[in-house]
């Protein structure tokens, strides 16, 4: 048995193995912080799939400690019954249930609580455009105390096995922990005195339960907590009388240790990890366990007594039971979709998972069914093969490159996204094991689809994409960037990229990152416009901050001499701008034509449906990805479009 697969005590709990889902947070409670019958079901079925702990998301404890509308309640006698509904359907599984506590402080917003948010000291989350906090008073930080100490209570009634106190992430615990944000003078300018009040309250509260806090190992800025600053507060909060320590990093200000990104290591915060086992408690830690490679290495070595996986169980809810077994889960791409989806109030998707926003359809598999002809070998295309031949489809996919994966194919060459490669690799081995032919360098016009044999046609190709005009621009010098990434790599000293949104912004930070001098024209006010905040962190900082990289933002190209750019900006100015080599572009010429009724024309008889990019339904592969299993799934319950 591996020592990943080996039980642990946290306390007065075991856990069957060394795997614990992460409180991950989304939006998957309604506006008044009850779990929905989506979040029964994504618990449940990450406590099937042989997780040891499963915890809910971090709950709030008091309602001006609200951070977001759809978050978990844990702030009221009436939420226990929704907590329940949690705890028994892990429980039932087999896993242990564990609830996180937190209270936002500067981080909440009226807009949202309906109070004024309160801290430590009135120091406004500016990354977050947030309010002035209000000064708590000595009589009010009691009552937090004893409010995470009720939350708890409730939780115990509710069914939980395991207490986690959210300390991390600049919260209100690490507000008090960090001398950014606690500037205090009186007695709770300790930074481990309010830590420490809250664990014994929450401890006397639920003394049959396992107690443990959740803590950045650093905040990753300049002028906050480090790993030595963190231990010392700790120790003098009691931290080492606690059951377990789960070890991230990061503060909403440093966003890509929360969340890293593709670009950082798997396991980036395991040697920072292992510092803290010098408190005495077993020791956890997350950040990028993406394999179970990397979570057997952290245990071997050591560093952690147990993996806190978040994003990975997100994409597969199975990943602990087929890594035990020495399986390939469907892999997280560390794309960041998921943190930055949480804006829109929606239940959070993901770019590889397509059950994860919603329940899909359900259908039984078909037999003796006219076969599937896929066309076009992107996620959708992917996805749309895998899903008809579960359903006992004959199925062929179609590409007409060499390769798969499309427009996300592509990506995976870039700097940014090293990740990307290992879901078309995936669906590659996916696809071979349910025996779907894929046929690659296969063009197939509408009347060449016409000719096949197969009844259902799924159109995966995408929208037709045109490269604009640029006057003065000699032959193949103006080129997209799709067509480019298909056939070079940085070869020249200098690129112009036209088109600043995250296609183009990825582009040029990758050809800076090669060394590459490059000018970046776009239309939009800010870079990666169509990017939440947490996916752009690093290329962004890359790009503002190199010499060689020009940004000529609120812009639009006019035209392309030898040496020299011409842009018109929004408010009508014109310049021209010394620039030269390759023009990539990644904006539109023209508006798309819809491919499906071009091949409805010439083949009536057929069942012509079209999904992702081709449906409208794209620009993100967690969209196109869904839009094709839920396609797929109607079309084997019968229905017909």
């Amino acid at each position: 048995m591996s020592s990943l697969a080996s039980p642990l005590r946290l306390g007065p709990v075991e856990l069957r193995n060394r795997v614990v889902a992460a409180p991950m947070e989304r939006n998957y409670c309604d506006h008044h912080g009850i779990p929905t019958d989506h979040y029964v079901r994504r618990l449940a079925a990450v406590a099937t799939g042989g997780t040891a702990l499963v915890y809910a998301e971090a709950a709030f404890v008091r309602a001006d400690g609200r951070v977001r509308p759809r978050q978990l309640a844990a702030d009221e006698d009436t939420t226990i019954a929704g907590l329940r509904r949690l705890a028994d359907t892990v429980h039932e599984a087999g896993a242990l249930f564990g609830m996180q506590l937190v209270h936002g402080g500067r981080l909440a917003k009226a807009a949202v609580s309906g109070y004024q948010p309160v801290a430590p000291s009135p120091v406004v989350a500016t990354v977050i455009d947030g309010d002035l906090p209000g000064q708590l008073e000595p009589d009010d930080i009691a009552d937090l105390a004893a409010r995470y100490a009720d939350a708890a209570r409730r939780s115990a009634d509710a069914g939980a096995d395991v207490i986690s106190l959210h300390a991390a992430h600049g919260y209100l615990l690490a507000q008090f922990l960090s001398p950014r944000t606690n500037q205090r003078t009186d007695r709770y300018g300790d930074p481990a005195l309010f830590l420490r009040e809250v664990i014994t309250a929450v401890r006397d509260a639920v003394p049959g339960l396992a107690v443990g806090i959740r803590v950045s190992a650093h905040e990753g800025l300049p002028d906050g907590l480090d790993v030595e600053a963190t231990l010392g507060i700790l120790q003098r909060a009691g931290v080492s009388e606690l059951d377990f320590v789960d070890v991230s990093a990061g503060c909403y200000e440093a966003g890509q240790w929360i969340t890293p990104p593709g670009e950082f290591p798997r396991g980036v915060h395991a040697e920072a990890a292992a510092r803290f086992r010098a408190l005495g408690p077993p020791v956890g830690v997350a950040g990028r366990i993406v394999d179970g490679a990397t979570a057997q290495e952290i245990i071997s070595r050591g560093e952690a007594d147990f993996v806190t996986v978040a994003r990975a169980l997100h994409a597969d809810p199975e990943w602990t039971r087929k890594v035990l077994n020495g399986q390939k889960p469907r892999p997280c791409i560390s794309c960041n979709y998921c943190t930055d989806a949480l804006r829109t109030g929606e239940p959070v998707g993901c770019a590889v998972a397509p059950e994860a926003a919603g329940a899909l359809p359900i259908a039984a598999p078909v037999t003796g069914k006219p076969g599937v002809l896929v066309v076009g070998g992107g996620p959708a295309g992917l996805e749309a093969a895998r899903v008809a031949a579960a359903h006992g489809y004959r199925t062929r996919l179609a590409e007409r490159r060499e390769t798969l994966g499309g427009a996300l194919g592509l990506a995976a060459q870039l700097h940014e996204y090293p990740e990307y490669r290992h879901i078309i690799d995936w669906y590659t081995g996916e696809l071979a094991e349910a025996k779907v032919a894929v046929e690659l360098g296969t063009t197939l016009s509408a009347a060449d689809i016409a000719g096949q044999p197969e009844e259902i046609i799924v159109l995966a190709t995408g929208m037709p994409r045109a490269v604009p005009r640029l006057p003065g621009a000699s032959p193949g010098r103006v080129r997209g960037l799709l067509e480019w990434l298909a056939e070079e790599t940085v070869a020249e000293d200098e690129y112009v990229v036209w088109g600043a949104d995250r296609n183009g912004t990825a582009l040029a930070d990758h050809l800076a990152t090669a060394g590459a001098r490059v000018t970046l024209v776009g239309a939009e006010p800010e870079l990666a416009h169509d990017v939440g905040p947490r996916a752009k962190i690093l290329p962004l900082a890359r790009l503002t901050g190199d010499p060689k990289v020009r940004l000529v933002l609120g812009a639009v190209l006019t035209a392309v001499e030898p040496e020299h750019i011409h842009v018109r900006h929004s408010g009508g100015e014109t310049a021209v701008i010394p620039a030269s080599g390759p023009v990539l572009v990644s904006v539109d010429a023209a508006d798309a034509v819809n491919p499906v009724a071009g091949i409805r024309a010439v083949a009536p008889e057929k069942t012509v449906v079209a999904v992702g990019d081709a449906a409208g339904e794209g620009g993100w592969s967690a969209l196109a990805v869904r839009h094709a299993a839920l396609t797929m799934h109607r079309l084997a319950g019968g229905e017909r479009r």
